[in-house]
């Protein structure tokens, strides 16, 4: 097995144990910028609709109410609690317009020309090679279709003093160095476009937007950082050290304190939008 093969399927083990409380904390994190990131790429009434990496349905969802009756949304994902998650919350909805699948993001076994749209909502840039993956995305649109992707342009400056803190705590093999070519790529709004041209798309978009999300306690922003993709980091921690990191990180994260009471992270969200050729 490969380093990447075993990084890969560490993350996804990450997402499949962290499946039951993804998105479901009463925390406004993946949500708004789903709805935003459906908006922004244009999605229509009876168009054709992939959700790259689909989670529990943040892009998935408004992406299906875009859409309506008439149209069809597939939603791929990797971790098969996820998909069976939310397999079932979809078709409780009634959205009978919707598809979720096991599928890879890196590569989703699916016929040509099959779709107007491709989103991909917080997934492309943690792919081994995004250029591969996106290249393979325009295999699948039709003439004209659109791709649109978000990546994190920056985090609330507690949350990155935060995390850094508790990479601190994994042992010294496990810390990952803080920059790297593949960062790189969406490292700016001009990279982001660039990767996007370089891999055949046109009519670029690349914008920034700020979402806010809260959180009641500390106790309520742990729980939230096990339910995603950050429980991979935790995960590494030594046992015997969590609970002592943790609390280390405690005052960093009241920091984010506003006056009404809730703690307050803000994040800024890369969107970026492109057209496959014609």
């Amino acid at each position: 097995m490969t380093e990447e093969t075993r990084r890969k399927a560490a993350l996804v083990g990450a997402f499949e144990r962290g499946a039951a409380t993804y998105e479901q904390l009463g925390v406004d994190f993946f949500g708004p910028p789903g709805v935003e990131l459906v908006h922004r790429a244009g999605v229509r009434s009876g168009q054709r609709v992939l959700d790259v990496g689909c989670g529990r349905g943040a892009v998935l969802v408004p992406a299906a109410r875009a859409v309506g009756a008439t149209g069809r949304v597939v939603g791929i994902d990797l971790a098969p609690t996820m998909v069976e998650l939310t397999r079932a919350e979809v078709r409780a909805a009634g959205l009978s317009q919707v598809q979720v699948e096991l599928g890879d993001a890196e590569s989703p076994a699916l016929p040509p020309g099959e779709f107007d749209v491709v989103l991909g909502g917080f997934v492309v840039f943690l792919l081994s090679d995004p250029a591969a993956a996106l290249r393979g995305y325009r295999r699948l649109l039709c003439p004209d279709g659109r791709i649109g992707m978000t990546t994190f342009a920056s985090q609330d400056p507690r949350f990155t003093e935060a995390m850094q803190m508790l990479v601190g705590y994994l042992p010294a093999d496990r810390r990952r160095s803080p920059t790297s070519e593949h960062d790189a790529l969406f490292a700016t709004a001009e990279s982001t476009a660039v990767l996007l041209r370089e891999t055949g798309y046109r009519d670029v978009h690349v914008t920034d937007a700020a979402f806010e999300s809260r959180f009641r306690d500390v106790e309520h922003w742990s729980a939230w950082i096990w339910s995603h993709g950050a429980r991979s980091l935790l995960e590494q921690i030594p046992a015997r050290r969590l609970p002592e990191a943790l609390a280390e990180v405690t005052p960093v994260v009241e920091r984010a304190r506003a006056v009404a009471g809730d703690l307050v992270f803000t994040t800024t969200v890369r969107f970026a939008v492109a057209v496959s050729p014609g």
